[in-house]
């Protein structure tokens, strides 16, 4: 069966997750990445060095980039395609966008079906010390730059992939099933 998934991930400006500065995305199709992209965002509030010195991103860097209004407007016909989205720590990327929806009064947000990779690792990947991205990405043999929100959803889109080959269920909403990981939906 063909399916579409939307790995997608967020780096804040500050302890709020609303202060999104950044958003990745990687498109898995029928099992291949076919598309990896990510957007800065101008989160219009200051940045906290903490955060900077997690992901680099300065307020220099977003001066004049889009606020998240526009930079998810170009996102909402993919999200309204795609059978699920996922999250490498789900509650935390879509907490940031609920609470940032709710900022901007994004009314048009279309309605989102979740899952997290993070609570699925830990289910089919038992023996591995974390359940980090970069340890994933590490068992995955692939290349990582971590907390680049691009590279994040790519890694997020290929463990996706490895366990519905580990499993060969290609359902992604199946493969939660299966673990036992409940989806979530994000609504305005």
């Amino acid at each position: 069966m063909n399916h579409t998934i939307l790995a997608l991930d967020v780096e804040t400006a500050n302890r709020d997750s609303r202060s999104i500065c950044s958003v990745g995305w990687s498109i898995l199709q029928n099992g291949d990445v076919v598309e990896t992209d990510q957007r800065l965002v101008n989160p219009e509030e200051d940045f906290d060095m903490g955060n900077i010195r997690v992901h680099g991103i300065r307020p220099s860097d977003v001066w004049d980039a889009p606020a998240l209004p526009e930079v998810l407007s170009s996102l909402y016909p993919i999200l309204r395609e795609v059978d699920l989205v996922i999250a490498h720590n789900a509650s935390f990327d879509m907490g940031a966008l609920r609470k940032a929806i709710v900022k901007y009064d994004l009314f048009d947000f279309p309605t989102i079906e979740y899952g997290c990779t993070v609570k699925m690792s830990r289910k089919l990947y038992p023996g591995l010390p974390n359940h980090k991205l970069n340890t994933m990405a590490e068992h995955l043999n692939v290349p990582f730059i971590h907390h680049d929100a691009a590279e994040d959803a790519r890694v997020c889109a290929l463990l996706m992939r490895d366990m519905m080959q580990k499993t060969g269920i290609t359902s992604p909403k199946e493969l939660h099933r299966y673990t036992s990981v409940k989806t979530g939906t994000l609504a305005y």
